[in-house]
């Protein structure tokens, strides 16, 4: 992790430093003049750069007999959750292009960033969110000479107050847990395999006991999942040589084991398709070749439980994931099979490539029985929803009025775009099956709609709010604080919810 400080004095420069400048669309040219010189008032002038969000104009100094990089970057209103992350992140990404150790942020003269009072902390969080993803990278398969090092080790943020630092240390938590996320839904799929996510969850659990933490760890192999009638998930996980793994991470928090009140149940449930072929629905080759990223979800869920824990956050907290993969064989599941789920619902199948529902029914089914006060599902489960929303907007589903207002609010806080979808119960018509209870797909249109509306057959009259990722889960462009492959969306929003009361 960075050394990130906060301070109310000019730091000294130095060799080997970055010094960032936030402006603001209508900045006075003057105040460049007298700070930096004439020549780089007109130099900034006479270039593309207005100061607005995602505008940089840089050049490099000699100052007290050492060079100085300087990064003058357009930035947003600071009290914008996703101006924050951004202003962090691309100060990082510039330390890393010009091989920088250190960087010197200059905030004293940012109107608008929250210097004093409750939301300070929240400021120092974002921003540390952003400059830890600004170093973010997956190199595990490059080879030496093609791996960028990490110059960056230290940050020095000047500000008027010092306050914003107390968060510090959540926003790099934060930030950890994505990136968390991230390597696991980066990870090619011959690697991230649900075994390989079995061994991430017990390296987890292990690492946090060790830290202290009251953290349980259960790992249902396939002949368990046959015995709590788990035919849905076994039914998807049947044409692969790899074995089915269904992971339950549980947290207790240190207060209840000291005979506290006893805390409300969260369940965070997560689909964790390695890799989804499309089984004899199969995908095309361009539609495959991010599937290794079905399982982002799963990935959400893990990230978020480890982050979750090491904030100490005041809830039992339960990370559930029903890991598959999802191919092509003479054992795999077909078109008109009828699989049973554990609740007793027997659904017939129309598409195998509509498999992620499935897993997650029979999650949805084993979390009801902890009885939670509140359940959670994340999938990157349908196209649909990005056709609707686009490739960087979530979807939200739930009749729960309070839980939706609860979840946007953290999500407005965190950065994360999210959008809530209806769940019309007319359309339940749509699934609706001669041969069984029910079908897996509706028609083309309101596929997002419908998908949901399956799941909300497995709530088991749970307090339930369905997440489809497909779309910010996935970044085929880097955007924001994203790079291309896995976000870890929507982790920073379920850490913000699960750090506050609920209602």
């Amino acid at each position: 992790m960075l050394d990130i400080e906060w301070t109310t004095e000019e730091p000294a420069a130095k060799a080997g430093q970055l010094l960032v400048v936030p402006l603001r669309d209508g900045h006075d040219p003057e105040a460049i003049a007298q700070r930096f010189g004439a020549a780089v008032r007109d130099a900034v002038e006479r270039s593309p750069f207005k100061a607005k969000p995602g505008d940089a104009f840089s050049f490099t100094r000699e100052l007290g007999g050492a060079l100085q990089h300087v990064m003058l970057v357009g930035t947003g209103a600071l009290t914008d959750s996703s101006a924050l992350r951004q202003l962090g992140h691309d100060a990082a990404r510039e330390a890393q292009r010009v091989g920088a150790g250190q960087i010197v942020l200059d905030l004293h003269g940012a109107h608008g960033l929250p210097a004093e009072g409750a939301d300070a902390p929240q400021a120092g969080s974002l921003l540390a969110q952003g400059l830890e993803l600004g170093t973010y990278a997956y190199d595990r398969f490059l080879s030496e000479p093609n791996r960028r090092p990490l110059t960056l080790a230290s940050v020095s943020v000047w500000g008027r107050s010092a306050a914003p630092a107390d968060g510090s240390g959540r926003g790099q938590i934060v930030a950890a847990a994505i990136a968390r996320a991230r390597d696991l839904g980066n990870g090619p799929p011959g690697l991230v395999t649900p075994t390989f996510l079995a061994q991430t969850a017990t390296e987890i659990a292990d690492s946090l006991r060790k830290a202290g933490h009251d953290v349980e760890l259960t790992i249902l192999e396939r002949e368990q999942c046959e015995e709590r009638g788990m035919g849905c998930y076994l039914g998807v996980a049947q044409g692969s040589d790899q074995p089915p793994k269904f992971i339950h991470l549980a947290y207790r928090p240190k207060a209840a084991a000291k005979g506290g009140d006893a805390p409300a149940r969260v369940c965070l449930v997560g689909k964790g398709v390695t890799f989804d072929s499309g089984g004899y629905s199969l995908k095309p080759a361009e539609g495959m070749l991010d599937m290794k990223l079905d399982m982002c979800g799963a990935a959400a869920v893990i990230g978020a439980f480890e982050g979750a824990v090491r904030l100490e956050v005041g809830y039992e907290l339960h990370a559930i994931v029903a890991a598959a993969e999802n191919l092509v064989s003479g054992k795999a599941y077909k078109l008109g099979d009828v699989l049973t789920a554990s609740n007793g619902k027997t659904v017939e199948i129309n598409n195998t490539d509509a498999e992620g529902r499935l897993t997650l029914a029979d999650a949805m089914v084993y979390a009801s029985k902890l009885e939670p006060e509140l359940m959670i599902d994340f999938a990157t489960l349908t196209g649909a929803c990005i056709i609707a929303l686009g490739p960087k907007i979530a979807g939200v589903m739930t009749r729960d009025e309070a839980l939706y207002s609860d979840w946007s609010a953290a999500a407005e806080r965190s950065g994360e775009p999210m959008w809530r979808l209806p769940l019309p119960e007319d359309l339940k018509e749509q699934l609706k099956s001669k041969v069984a209870d029910m079908r897996n797909t509706g028609e083309r249109w309101g596929g997002a709609l419908t998908a949901g509306l399956f799941l909300s057959e497995f709530n088991e009259g749970v307090r339930w709010m369905h997440l489809d990722i497909a779309g910010p889960a996935m970044v085929s462009k880097a955007y924001g604080v994203t790079t291309p492959g896995a976000s870890g969306v929507p982790v920073a929003t379920i850490l913000e919810l699960l750090t506050h009361p609920l209602s």
